[in-house]
């Protein structure tokens, strides 16, 4: 996430690639017990006609499920550090007015007060440094009884990948996971429960049931872990090394946390 005008220190971030990210879709689109599609359908209620900045837009995949509320009317802002992952989500053919933008999250938003009705972040703000930062700005640029509904891992998120890596590669979880993946929960939800209203936390106890281990390897070669395990070992398994170890049962936990804050004040 580099700005012109800003360089991060964030220990936390990473840069997705295209590749990585359609691979992790697809499984959960195909062996997920539990659709954040339809969840957002059913919970966000968005006002048509209204403005809505996606932090983190990745590849715009979740710009289809805006574009059913906002309708030809509405805007969606998207802003994501990955030129590649912008360049996937230009071609979202939406019916709702998109504007992307490659930007910092950690740097201040290049927005002016009041200017969305909605902020919204799929798992990508718990990797910025400051929280009360980012939280302040989101409240800065929503308008009054605007809405903030930020969703990312819990502690429960991934916990098969952890010990299969461990046996792959001779470790599991360190403290940067272990800050990644409890963050929404852990520093987020208090941030937003005094900067908002309303304040509200569910926890999905969602999970991918995989039909065999030729999935199972092809999500979890595209996973995060999977990459910086490489880089630690500075060694790269090729997936017929992967596919001599027993994967028992196939089923990875993706329990997640969705928080919802509203502004008043």
């Amino acid at each position: 996430m580099n700005s012109n005008n800003n360089r991060s220190t964030n220990i936390l971030e990473y840069t997705e690639t295209q590749h990585n990210l359609a691979v992790r879709i697809k499984a959960h689109k195909h062996f997920s017990n539990f659709s954040l599609e339809d969840w957002l359908n059913s919970h966000l209620n968005l006002r048509s006609g209204a403005a809505l900045l996606d932090l983190g837009c990745g590849n715009g995949n979740l710009f289809p499920v805006f574009e059913k509320m906002l309708g030809e009317r509405g805007l969606v802002v998207g802003i994501d550090k990955s030129d590649e992952l912008l360049s996937g989500a230009s071609n979202q053919n939406c019916i709702t007015h998109t504007l992307l933008l490659k930007w910092d999250m950690n740097a201040r938003m290049p927005f002016l007060e009041g200017s969305f009705d909605y902020v919204i972040s799929s798992f990508a703000i718990y990797y910025v440094d400051d929280v009360t930062a980012i939280v302040g700005e989101i409240k800065r640029i929503l308008r009054q009884s605007g809405e903030v509904f930020l969703i990312g891992p819990t502690d429960n998120n991934a916990k098969e990948l952890y010990e299969f890596n461990k046996r792959m590669f001779g470790f599991g979880r360190d403290e940067k996971i272990d800050k990644r993946t409890n963050r929404l929960e852990r520093e987020f939800y208090p941030v937003l429960k005094t900067l908002f209203t309303n304040v509200a936390i569910n926890i999905i106890p969602s999970k991918l049931v995989f039909p065999g281990k030729k999935e199972f390897l092809e999500y979890y070669t595209a996973t995060l872990l999977f990459e910086e395990s490489v880089k630690k070992c500075l060694s790269k398994p090729n997936m017929e090394t992967l596919d001599v170890h027993d994967i028992s049962p196939i089923e990875v936990s993706k329990e997640m946390v969705i928080l919802k804050g509203i502004k008043n004040g």
